[in-house]
């Protein structure tokens, strides 16, 4: 990791060890900076360490981390698209076979990572930044941690919150009614309200029951959430679970509502708002946004069992 990133960006070890280790961190009664300023040190303990040699609370927030490293590397390679566009052939292609070569080396299973690669190649971002910077924080948490499937699971979480985004495996819709029903058990899935393009807490769980999970202002269930603004209707919209998958319908609405879809971005307008009676039902998936009215905002969240 720590020659890709001085061959492919021209950064020395010690000033990607500086960014990528928590300077509150003392060893020996030296602080981390103080240890990775001795090169014998910085070789032997950090650059060319063993696989899961340095424990993760030694490193700083990743997602930071990965930040300041992306801009350093696109920079390097030009800056802006050409930088950018760089960073993701590399990241995606030669970077990525030495990291799979490197963890199958180690005795570790390389498939997590390789299709992690694939998947954030496949998601439909807004900015190829974004795309630059999921494969470079990939590349990141698995060098330092040796855990593909812990730097999975982290980048995946910072899809789903920061970019709306999710390393599930997407289902095209040509074949969804093809596929074998899931077990009802191992799907659950929850909502948390977007504001300003922020997550705004709690999650609120989605109910399994027969009779599911009604959202307005004034709902009169026992499954209910009324976590809306004002222009939501008393009762607006239901969410149920059917053999594994779940759906939404409208409730005859006054203002609407609509799905924008995680996988494409597509916006699918399930009432137009007038008022008068239930729409047909309409398939929820982990990312998806549900949108009710002019303002209230849900990302779909996948829950664990």
């Amino acid at each position: 990791m720590y020659t890709d990133f001085r061959r492919f960006g021209g950064m020395a070890h010690r000033d990607t060890a500086q960014i990528l280790l928590d300077a509150n961190i003392s060893i020996g009664g030296k602080s981390m900076t103080e240890r990775i300023a001795d090169r014998t040190f910085l070789s032997r303990e950090i650059v060319h360490a063993n696989p899961h040699a340095l424990h993760p609370e030694f490193f700083a927030d990743f997602t930071v981390s990965a930040k300041q490293i992306a801009a350093k590397l696109i920079a390097a390679r030009g800056g802006r698209q050409t930088g950018c566009s760089e960073v993701i052939a590399h990241y995606r292609g030669a970077a990525a076979t030495c990291m799979h070569d490197a963890l199958a080396d180690a005795g570790i299973d390389p498939m997590p990572y390789t299709n992690a690669v694939r998947r954030i190649m496949s998601l439909h971002l807004e900015l190829e930044s974004d795309r630059a910077l999921l494969l470079i924080m990939l590349f990141i948490v698995t060098g330092c941690l040796a855990n593909p499937r812990c730097a999975v699971e982290m980048i995946d979480r910072f899809a789903a919150t920061e970019l709306n985004a999710s390393l599930d495996t997407l289902v095209a819709p040509d074949n969804a009614h093809n596929l074998r029903e899931a077990d009802p058990a191992e799907s659950r899935l929850g909502l948390v309200r977007l504001v300003g393009g922020a997550f705004r807490l709690p999650i609120h769980e989605l109910s399994v029951a027969p009779e599911g999970t009604v959202i307005g202002c004034l709902p009169d269930s026992d499954a209910s959430i009324a976590d809306v603004d004002v222009d939501v209707s008393r009762q607006h919209a239901r969410i149920w679970r059917e053999h594994g998958r779940w759906f939404v319908a409208d409730l005859g609405s006054t203002n609407g509502t609509r799905v924008i879809s995680g996988a494409d971005k597509s916006v699918n307008i399930i009432s137009a708002g007038d008022g008068t009676e239930a729409s047909q039902p309409f398939e929820l998936r982990n990312s998806d946004i549900l949108c009710l009215g002019a303002t209230t905002r849900f990302l779909v969240m996948k829950l664990s069992v």
